[in-house]
């Protein structure tokens, strides 16, 4: 009897020792995967922190063709401010990304929302087989030459297409709109073939060079 009474003891306790037995490796399987996924964590929030900049805070942006030349060439790469203008706004001469159907433009503000954007073209004084234009935002000469070469500034009402920007009454934006151009007056697709942009179209506004590495830095 008591062989028997000792027997089933031993078989009941080797029983409990299995079944903890069983919950300490399911424990260590548990603490194991956990362990694993915390390795992979920093990886996790580094892969959301980059979405999160590239969707809401910035992203690098290559310029496509040699609109923007002699300021930016084409292959470059940009850094694009998405969140600063929802901040500060865009300013005269900001060089900006706008949507455009399928594609991006690189390009610069001449006018803001509101104002009326026109470029007085008269013979020059000196050479008779050279114009000059002159870019006045509501009637008010506005330089270029920061940023803009005379032959270029020349180049302005070359373009077709946005006729009246060239005239007297000049073309005046909506509460929305802004005037974009590309720096290389003569070939440059831009407000005067497309028309003013809406402000929901612009994609942020861009300042620093991040390639080619020796030419890394702000631009103008």
């Amino acid at each position: 009897m008591k062989d028997s009474k000792s027997t089933k003891k031993s078989v009941k306790e080797t029983g409990k020792a299995v079944i903890e037995q069983s919950k300490i490796d399911e424990a260590k399987q548990k603490y194991a995967k956990y362990d694993q996924l915390m390795d992979y964590a920093p990886y996790i929030i580094i892969i959301i922190f980059v979405i999160i900049i590239r969707t809401f805070i910035a992203t690098p942006v290559r310029v496509n063709g040699p609109s923007m030349n002699p300021t930016l060439k084409d292959g470059q790469i940009m850094l694009l401010y998405k969140l600063a203008p929802k901040l500060h706004g865009y300013n005269r001469f900001d060089i900006i990304v706008a949507k455009n159907d399928k594609t991006r433009l690189i390009k610069r503000v001449i006018g803001l929302p509101g104002e009326t954007v026109r470029y007085e073209v008269k013979q020059d004084e000196k050479d008779e087989t050279k114009i000059i234009s002159t870019l006045y935002i509501n009637d008010k000469a506005v330089s270029e030459d920061e940023f803009l070469s005379e032959d270029a500034q020349n180049l302005t009402c070359t373009v077709g297409g946005m006729d009246a920007l060239c005239t007297e009454d000049g073309v005046k934006l909506g509460k929305d709109e802004y005037f974009i151009m590309g720096d290389n007056r003569g070939n440059s697709k831009d407000s005067r073939i497309i028309g003013p942009v809406k402000e929901k179209d612009l994609k942020g506004k861009t300042s620093v060079r991040l390639f080619p590495f020796n030419k890394i830095g702000k631009v103008k």
